[in-house]
């Protein structure tokens, strides 16, 4: 099947119109998230009631859900949401940042988006500047993937500490929080290598546009 001039220039004109929408949406969801970690700052650091989930907790009992279902053969939880009175100034920074650190990727990512859909409107791909920035965003998506889970993991403790020992499990058998926990999950440095990867495609394409335009 033979494909016309004009289809083909209709669907290039489809491709540039869909990379615009993506790019502008980049935009706009970067610029959206700056505002949002801002009002949420400023909630998290004049709010009286902070409310914190996912608190890791030992020992809990078996919700009532379990109850008088058969199939059902033994029901615990792992964390805990709690609603805590004037919460110290450093527990209050260290929401913060975790905030500031979740909002961060997306910020990074979505200008990166934006910078590499630029580019590729204007049909040069392949600079160096863009080798970079998807080398940026690898390193952002390894550190973040990172730091994300010892900072969940300083707020525990330091909320514990704030609370008193009363909050902990005592015995290995009376439910309570946890003093320190950190799971790490390494998803993120294998998108950060796969990131990594990517950059280096474009350096390679980047030498050979060099090349191509050496000949023309």
């Amino acid at each position: 099947m033979k494909i016309s001039p004009r289809t083909i220039k209709r669907l290039e004109v489809l491709d540039r119109r869909g990379l615009r929408v993506i790019t502008i949406g980049a935009l706009v969801v970067g610029v959206v998230s700056l505002i949002f970690v801002a009002v949420r700052t400023f909630f998290i650091l004049t709010a009286h009631t902070l409310t914190v989930a996912g608190l890791p907790i030992e020992n809990s009992s078996s919700p009532e859900l379990a109850d008088g279902v058969s199939p059902i053969s033994s029901a615990t939880y792992d964390s805990v949401t709690l609603a805590i009175d004037a919460p110290p100034t450093v527990v209050r920074w260290i929401i913060v940042s975790e905030t500031a650190l979740s909002a961060l990727l997306t910020i990074g990512l979505s200008v990166i988006v934006y910078f590499l859909g630029t580019r590729l409107l204007k049909q040069r791909p392949f600079a160096r500047s863009a080798t970079w920035a998807t080398l940026a965003a690898a390193i952002l998506v390894i550190a973040v993937g990172m730091f994300t889970p010892l900072i969940q993991a300083i707020l525990n403790a330091e909320l514990v500490k704030f609370l008193g020992d009363g909050v902990l499990a005592t015995n290995g058998t009376g439910e309570g929080l946890v003093i320190f926990e950190i799971i790490l999950d390494f998803s993120p440095l294998a998108w950060g290598l796969a990131l990594g990867m990517v950059a280096g495609a474009f350096e390679f394409g980047q030498r050979l546009q060099r090349d191509t335009d050496g000949l023309v």
